[in-house]
């Protein structure tokens, strides 16, 4: 990890308080400077991510949970996959957050090293939101909140599955309905985004096929702009909790 000059977002002016509207406000800046060197790790993690879909529709296999062990050993290894690249693109943006740079090959490296406890802090979260959702809808939102820092938590910190969970739950506390009012608003907006990608890209496409059918290679070509679209609010979710976390240290 290198130090840089002052990158935009430490010249941006920080967050005082933690609110949805300048926590975002904060976030944006950071989400600018780190999107070139994490839309490589965005864009693996997504096409991980659909890897199992395609893999089910090429084998003509139904939906559900009946599937061959090649598809339940590639649906592993993706999972594996997108925690590897997720866990870079917030070691990437919290080296940003600091004035430093962590380049994308590092990055996946150390997300790498850290898919151990990364894989169990997102297992013990599970737990907790299955658990929430089979008592009450809310008590499984409420999980969503108490838990939005711990994966940061646990990589900065070098904190254990249960101790990165705690931390994060600690700073939400007396706080739960700010930090309810983050985690909503960035919903909110990658969901906006997502849809709104997805209708433009339609539109594309069927202005480019003048109505003839979509070959092989006009397939190839939507799924990866796609990938790429939707690669961006992944970089822009890691951005937001990135800059909830330093709020919300630095005010606890």
């Amino acid at each position: 990890m290198s130090t840089e000059p002052a990158t935009p977002f430490a010249q941006a002016p920080a967050a005082t308080r933690l609110a949805a509207r300048e926590v975002l406000a904060a976030a944006w800046p950071l989400f600018q400077v780190s999107l070139p060197g994490c839309l490589p790790l965005a864009l693996l993690g997504v096409v991980a991510s659909g890897a199992p879909g395609a893999m089910a529709v090429a084998s003509g296999e139904e939906r559900g949970l009946l599937h061959s062990a090649q598809w339940w050993g590639l649906y592993a290894a993706s999972i594996l996959l997108m925690l590897v690249c997720y866990g870079g693109i917030l070691r990437q943006q919290l080296a940003r957050s600091v004035g430093s740079r962590l380049g994308p090959l590092a990055a996946l490296a150390q997300g790498v090293a850290g898919l151990l406890p990364a894989l169990a802090v997102v297992l013990l979260w599970l737990a907790a939101l299955l658990a929430g959702l089979v008592l009450l809808v809310l008590p499984g939102l409420a999980v969503l909140v108490w838990c939005f820092c711990a994966w940061t938590a646990q990589i900065e910190e070098r904190l254990g599955p249960v101790a990165a969970l705690r931390r994060s739950m600690a700073l939400s506390r007396g706080r739960f309905l700010a930090m309810a009012g983050i985690v909503g608003a960035t919903v909110a907006a990658v969901l906006v985004f997502v849809l709104l990608t997805s209708i433009l890209l339609a539109v594309v496409m069927n202005l480019a096929g003048l109505g003839t059918p979509t070959g092989h290679a006009g397939l190839s070509v939507s799924r990866w702009v796609m990938a790429a679209l939707l690669s961006v609010p992944v970089v822009y979710f890691g951005a937001v909790n990135v800059a909830a976390w330093r709020v919300a240290k630095a005010s606890s």
